[in-house]
């Protein structure tokens, strides 16, 4: 069982995707924005961030990078969702620390292998883009 904050403005995405990681087995909180991400992440100590990009308050980029400076969640892996076939969207997460970017929609068998620890091309491997 793992500590997962999910972050999505969407709250319909919210919702959805902590269902999915509660039947997965998981304890989940969530965000609706950035500036609440920063602060549920310092309070609930996640293991894992499944972190929309494009928050309307922020780029999920400054919020990966927020949550990279505690040094509580040095060992946090944070994973940037995001609808967006802009290349400088996922290089922005990946300079800010996103341990990976991956394309929405987003399968529940990619989820699974994410929280598995399956890191970079989990997505790619499944064939999805």
């Amino acid at each position: 069982m793992q500590r997962v904050l999910v972050v999505d403005d969407n709250i319909d995405n919210v919702r959805s995707l902590a269902l999915l990681f509660k039947v997965m087995g998981h304890h989940v909180d969530y965000a609706i924005n950035a500036i609440v991400a920063v602060d549920m992440a310092a309070r609930f100590k996640p293991d894992v961030v499944i972190l929309d990009l494009l928050l309307p308050d922020g780029h999920g980029a400054q919020v990966c990078r927020q949550i990279r400076l505690n040094p509580e969640l040095r060992s946090t892996r944070i994973y940037g969702i995001t609808g967006s076939q802009k290349e400088t969207d996922r290089e922005r997460a990946m300079q800010a620390g996103c341990d990976d970017v991956l394309m929405k929609p987003v399968s529940p068998e990619t989820f699974e292998r994410v929280l598995a620890g399956e890191t970079r091309s989990a997505q790619r491997d499944l064939g999805e883009n």
